[in-house]
């Protein structure tokens, strides 16, 4: 009887955090968004942190960071809405450990890295992986009348991959810069490409964007 207790205690665990992994992974849904007169694009530039940029796996990061300044650099420029978001998970002790105590609140870790050129104050916050489950985030979207987002940043597998899920769910135009997205599994990028065109997530880079706003 205490092994089947035990057992018992361990799948209800087991299943607590599968399902707090699904919850925080997941892309969300949303209404459409409307038909603007004079629709905008914006640059959106994803979970560039200090923590981020501290995982091995990404190796020499110099060359994307420098990537996502320039694509950051010709927004400004060009009076494109610059948009940071960033992770940021509570002191919940489960979101602790499935995050390996990374991007906690307030941390230094949380905070975006100190080389990434900061060019407007629109920072926002998310706990989950698709950055349209920040109410705030959306709002400004459509305040804005934004229709179409360039999305650079980490990781190209998760917290971009399901933002622009979530942009392309509520009838979003969305484009990634293939070679400004990190990657914890860089050899398959290009698949991970072909996957988001087969999403409606259109792909370009840095020459191609940088052109788009001559």
């Amino acid at each position: 009887m205490i092994i089947i207790n035990i057992i018992g205690i361990l799948v209800l665990c087991f299943g607590i955090i599968a399902l707090r992994l699904v919850y925080l992974s997941s892309a969300t849904t949303g209404v459409s968004i409307a038909k603007y007169d004079s629709p905008k694009s914006a640059l959106l530039v994803t979970d560039i942190q200090n923590d981020t940029l501290g995982i091995s796996e990404y190796g020499n990061t110099e060359p994307l960071i420098a990537n996502i300044n320039t694509a950051i650099e010709y927004a400004n420029d060009s009076e494109m809405e610059i948009i940071y978001v960033k992770q940021e998970f509570t002191r919940n002790p489960l979101d602790s450990l499935l995050s390996n105590g990374m991007y906690q609140a307030g941390s230094d870790g949380a905070d975006l890295y100190n080389e990434l050129s900061i060019q407007s104050d629109n920072v926002f916050s998310k706990l989950r992986s698709d950055a349209f489950s920040s109410d705030h985030f959306e709002n400004y979207l459509i305040e804005n009348e934004i229709d179409t987002l360039y999305i650079v940043g980490a990781d190209a597998s998760g917290c971009v991959y399901k933002t622009a899920l979530g942009g392309i769910k509520r009838g979003y135009r969305v484009f990634v810069l293939g070679d400004s997205l990190f990657s914890v599994k860089a050899g398959k990028l290009n698949t991970m490409l072909e996957k988001y065109q087969t999403k409606g997530i259109e792909i370009t880079n840095i020459k191609d964007f940088t052109q788009t706003q001559d």
